[in-house]
């Protein structure tokens, strides 16, 4: 049986493939690239395949740390959004910068709290071990 990693990425491949045929459709029917926006190119090519899954996995898989994850959907989001960057100045770009840039400061939020757990934790042990002393 697949893992559930192995599911979760299967599962967002087949809704990129729908999402891509729904493109195709559009852009038959309106005679424009719906792919030319940067924020449809962010969500189909890097939101669907790439992001939905690892934050899946990051909630609910406990093989490998939530902050590892989070990291990976930081980077390729930071990534793509220098590429659409590239051609800044139009406001579907300054977004596409925007979620990226919200996606860094999440990943930095995640490690600052689990830091502020971390060294919380570790006062209590000290506390609880000069009450335990003597």
């Amino acid at each position: 049986m697949p893992s559930r990693e192995n599911r979760a990425i299967l599962a967002s491949f087949g809704v990129f493939v729908l999402a891509l045929a729904g493109l195709a459709v559009l852009e038959g029917r309106w005679g424009r690239a719906a792919t030319e926006s940067p924020v449809v190119g962010f969500v189909v090519l890097v939101g669907i395949p790439i992001v939905l899954p690892q934050l899946y996995l990051a909630r609910t898989d406990d093989e490998i740390p939530s902050r590892i994850r989070l990291w990976l959907v930081a980077g390729v989001s930071g990534l793509y959004a220098l590429q659409a960057g590239s051609v800044a100045g139009r406001s579907q770009d300054l977004l596409v910068l925007g979620i990226a840039g919200a996606t860094l400061a999440l990943a930095f939020w995640y490690e600052a709290r689990a830091a502020y757990r971390a060294s919380v934790s570790d006062e209590d042990a000290v506390d609880a071990s000069r009450v335990e002393a003597p």
